[in-house]
């Protein structure tokens, strides 16, 4: 049986203090199956970009949040498996809207959007993952969350919605060799469901998947070599409407360590 507790103080010369309290614990059901559970409070002041910026709003209150999770985990050795559900309860949380084709409220003299608070907010869901090692030096993993993330503040136009830029579905598979003579080679496939860019859940940015090759040679202790190629069907994708990101991009390069 493992457990822990501690307490965070965080003192702000506009927010004032906040005392902040984490506690986990994990317990061995066999050599092999373990049990888990945390519970953990957060505050978090607005910063100045949020507060004074272009896009800045002076009267944003600090977010306070509680978090909670237990799990399940199962290694036998080269197989690890484990589950986890989690839920996030988040008061005044900080948010950016966009104002896109609005001019009232907060949006007034605010085309470009600003920064608001939610008065309550709420994320939770389940976290798979999976790793198996094939081989001695051969390894495959995976991860996959489903997340639920919805506005909760009562009376608001945007209760019930979908938060901003949360998708629904995320996964990642990789694959690493380590064949011989210090090489190491990889892959990652990381796959993304449709998510909403605004509260208003008006724009929606697409689904995407993005794959990454990676490669790395020690040459010696001290000398490694490296090379990684991101976006390798080079997709075109956003992660917020209007910017988009990187296409097919190839990275070489060495590292020294003394």
């Amino acid at each position: 049986l493992h457990l822990a507790v501690g307490m965070r103080r965080d003192e702000h010369r506009q927010f004032g203090g906040e005392w902040s309290l984490g506690a986990d614990a994990a317990y061995e059901l066999t050599n092999d199956l373990r049990v888990t559970a945390s519970y953990g409070e957060g505050f978090k002041a607005p910063s100045l970009f949020q507060l004074l910026s272009d896009y800045g709003n002076a009267a944003l209150r600090p977010e306070r949040a509680r978090s909670y999770d237990a799990g399940i985990a199962w290694d036998n050795g080269p197989l690890e498996l484990t589950l986890t559900a989690f839920r996030r309860d988040t008061r005044d949380q900080i948010v950016f809207d966009s104002c896109f084709m609005t001019a009232t409220g907060i949006c007034a003299g605010r085309p470009n959007g600003t920064y608001d608070n939610r008065a309550q907010t709420r994320a939770q869901g389940i976290e798979a993952e999976a790793e198996w090692r094939v081989a001695r030096d051969v390894w495959l993993s995976a991860v996959y969350a489903l997340i639920d993330a919805e506005d909760r503040t009562a009376g608001s136009f945007t209760l019930g919605n979908a938060l901003a830029r949360r998708p629904r579905h995320a996964a990642t598979m990789s694959a690493s060799a380590s064949p011989r003579g210090g090489v190491t080679v990889a892959a990652d496939l990381r796959l993304v469901s449709k998510a909403f860019d605004n509260a208003s859940n008006t724009v929606q940015l697409d689904s995407y998947a993005v794959a990454t090759l990676r490669g790395s040679w020690d040459i010696s202790d001290n000398i490694q070599l490296y090379a990684r190629i991101e976006n390798l069907g080079d997709e075109d994708y956003q992660t917020a409407a209007g910017y988009a990101q990187s296409g097919r991009s190839a990275y070489v390069g060495a590292r020294l360590r003394l």
